[in-house]
C-alpha cells in the first residue's frame, strides 16, 4: 500500500513537470520577447483591475455556497475553502480540489452537510455556466458580429452540449446515487454501512427537495453564480485589453466561449497547466486569430485565478 502512495506522488510529480514542460515550450514557439511585452502591457494597473474582478467573481462564488448548506456557513469559511479548493482544481485532475472543500467547509458544519452544499453548489454551477455561455454567445450577435457564422454555429452546438455536466449530476441525484454506492459497499461487505446508508438516504433526499423546501435559497444560488460567470466573461476582453490584443468584443466574446467549452475537455486530462493554455492556442487559431494571444490571454487568466485563489486560501489560517 505505501508503494503504491510513492508510486502515485512521483506519477503526479512527473506529470506536472511534463504540463510545465509543455508550458515552456508553447511560450517559446510564440517567443518570449512577446510574452514579456504583454506582461509589461498589462502592468500593474492592469494586473490590479483583473485581481479584483477575479475576487468579485470568487466573492460571488462562496456567498452563493452559503445558501446551498443546510446549515449556516460563515462567509469566511466559504470564501477560503472555495478558494484553496478552486487553486487545487488549477493543477490537479478530475477536480479533486473539490474533496478538499468538503473537509474544509466540513470542519464547520460537518461533513455530511458540507457534502451537500459542495454537490448543490456544483449541480447549480454546471447549469449557470452552460446557461451564462449560450446568453454570451447571443449577446455576441447582438453587438456587431465580426466573426464567421460557420464558427459561431460550432461554438454555439458545443455550448448546448455543456449542458450534459448539468443533466449529468440531476440523473445521478435523481436516481439516489448516493444509496446505490452505499448498497454497494453494504454488498462488498463494508462495516457500518447501515449507518452510512441511513446518512446517504438523507443526503438524496435532502438534495431533490432543495429546489422544492428552499426556492428562496435556490434562487439566489443560481442567480450569484450566474452573475459570477457574466465576471469571468468579462474579465477576458479586460485582460485582452491590457495584453495588447485589439480584438472587438464580439469576437473575444466567442473565444472565450470556445476557451471555456475547452476546459471540458481539459478537465479529463492528468495535467492542466499547459494544457489549458494550449486549448487557448487551438481554439484562437481555429476561430482564425491569432494562436500566441489566445496562448497569452489564458496563461495571464491562469496566473490571475492562482493570485485570486492563493488569496482567499489565506483565510484558511485564520480559521
Amino acid at each position: 500500500m505505501k508503494e503504491k502512495k510513492v508510486t502515485g506522488i512521483i506519477v503526479k510529480i512527473l506529470i506536472f513537470i511534463l504540463s510545465l514542460t509543455v508550458l515552456f515550450f508553447l511560450l517559446h514557439h510564440i517567443g518570449f520577447d512577446k510574452v514579456s511585452e504583454s506582461f509589461a502591457k498589462v502592468g500593474i494597473y492592469g494586473a490590479s483591475v483583473l485581481i479584483l474582478l477575479g475576487l468579485v467573481e470568487s466573492t460571488l462564488d462562496a456567498v452563493a455556497l452559503t445558501f446551498a448548506t443546510p446549515e449556516r456557513l460563515s462567509f469566511v469559511r466559504s470564501f477560503s475553502s472555495t478558494g484553496f479548493g478552486s487553486l487545487l482544481n488549477l493543477v490537479v485532475p478530475f477536480e479533486g480540489g473539490e474533496v478538499v472543500k468538503v473537509g474544509l467547509v466540513g470542519k464547520e458544519i460537518g461533513v455530511s452537510s458540507a457534502i451537500r452544499g459542495i454537490v448543490l453548489w456544483n449541480y447549480t454551477f454546471n447549469l449557470t455556466k452552460a446557461s451564462s455561455l449560450v446568453a454570451v454567445l447571443i449577446i455576441s450577435l447582438f453587438i456587431g458580429r465580426d466573426y464567421s457564422m460557420e464558427n459561431f454555429l460550432i461554438v454555439f452546438a458545443a455550448a448546448i452540449l455543456g449542458f450534459i455536466p448539468f443533466f449529468g449530476m440531476m440523473i445521478l441525484i435523481r436516481s439516489n446515487i448516493s444509496v446505490k454506492l452505499v448498497k454497494l459497499l453494504k454488498f462488498l461487505g463494508k462495516k457500518n454501512s447501515d449507518d452510512l446508508l441511513r446518512k446517504a438516504e438523507d443526503l438524496d433526499r435532502s438534495l431533490k427537495q432543495f429546489k422544492k423546501e428552499r426556492p428562496g435559497d435556490y434562487r439566489a444560488m443560481f442567480f450569484i453564480q450566474f452573475f459570477a460567470r457574466f465576471i469571468s466573461w468579462i474579465t477576458f476582453p479586460i485582460c485582452a485589453y491590457f495584453a495588447g490584443f485589439d480584438y472587438s468584443l464580439s469576437t473575444l466574446s466567442l473565444a472565450y466561449c470556445a476557451v471555456t467549452l475547452s476546459g471540458y475537455v481539459v478537465s479529463l486530462i492528468p495535467a492542466k497547466v499547459g494544457v489549458a493554455e494550449g486549448a487557448g492556442f487551438l481554439m484562437f487559431s481555429f476561430l482564425g486569430l491569432d494562436g500566441g494571444a489566445g496562448l497569452l490571454i489564458t496563461f495571464i487568466m491562469r496566473i490571475k485565478a492562482a493570485i485570486v485563489m492563493g488569496i482567499a486560501s489565506l483565510f484558511t489560517v485564520a480559521k
